[in-house]
């Protein structure tokens, strides 16, 4: 285990920096894509999904294809800090971005279509890999970050954010089938919303252990008078 007082890696700074420039990317076009929604249009129905494939949907699917892709600078800074998050947490790192990337590049069937094609499956399945992979990673990863000290006052927060995606996944899936798609938006914007809180604690964290310790330095030119 690596002490924070220790220099970092110089990729480290630089890797945390375009995580967290991908999350602030994804927000704003993540906000602008429910401002000027295609007609017809409604966050509480209709899913991010459904809105990226609207005519006025771009923003949301570039929103998802930036996270997906900034997303693989966590692990390559967690390996860069010299972080052991274990290899099973790590692979599912990379499905979380993998399934991102791909869910933008394989989008779901327009609106009027009824019956899903393969390509609409597909996208559905990729992006419930995504999901599924970042809390389950994080709560795999916690054993072994409480033992860091560079992340103890962290790993309760992000347990808590960790169980609170499960639980929102839960729901999501009960909505989209038992429930028949009733506030299938809302449910799944309130999971997406804990995730990225879930991202940004992990990417807030790293920031942390990049910058460095703080230096005490005393004033300039004044002496110390006992």
């Amino acid at each position: 285990m690596t002490s924070g007082s220790q220099p970092q890696p110089w990729t480290a700074r630089p890797l945390t920096l375009v995580a967290a420039l991908g999350l602030l990317v994804t927000a704003v076009l993540g906000v602008a894509a429910h401002l000027v929604p295609a007609p017809g249009m409604s966050p509480l129905t209709l899913t991010i999904s459904d809105y990226a494939v609207s005519s006025n949907g771009w923003p949301m699917n570039v929103a998802i294809l930036a996270l997906g892709v900034s997303s693989l600078a966590v692990p390559l800074a967690l390996r860069a800090v010299r972080v052991d998050v274990g290899r099973l947490a790590e692979t599912l790192l990379l499905v979380w971005c993998a399934g991102l990337v791909a869910s933008a590049l394989i989008p779901t069937d327009p609106l009027h279509v009824v019956e899903l094609s393969t390509q609409g499956y597909v996208h559905r399945y990729v992006s419930v890999a995504a999901f599924v992979a970042l809390p389950v990673a994080t709560l795999l990863a916690i054993r072994r970050l409480a033992a860091d000290a560079r992340w103890h006052d962290a790993v309760q927060r992000l347990r808590a954010l960790a169980v609170t995606s499960v639980f929102a996944l839960l729901a999501l899936y009960y909505v989209a089938f038992p429930g028949e798609r009733v506030m299938m938006g809302l449910v799944e914007r309130i999971l997406v919303l804990v995730e990225l809180a879930l991202l940004a604690g992990l990417v807030g964290r790293l920031y942390r252990i990049t910058a460095g310790p703080r230096r005490v330095t005393g004033s300039p030119g004044r002496s110390h008078r006992s």
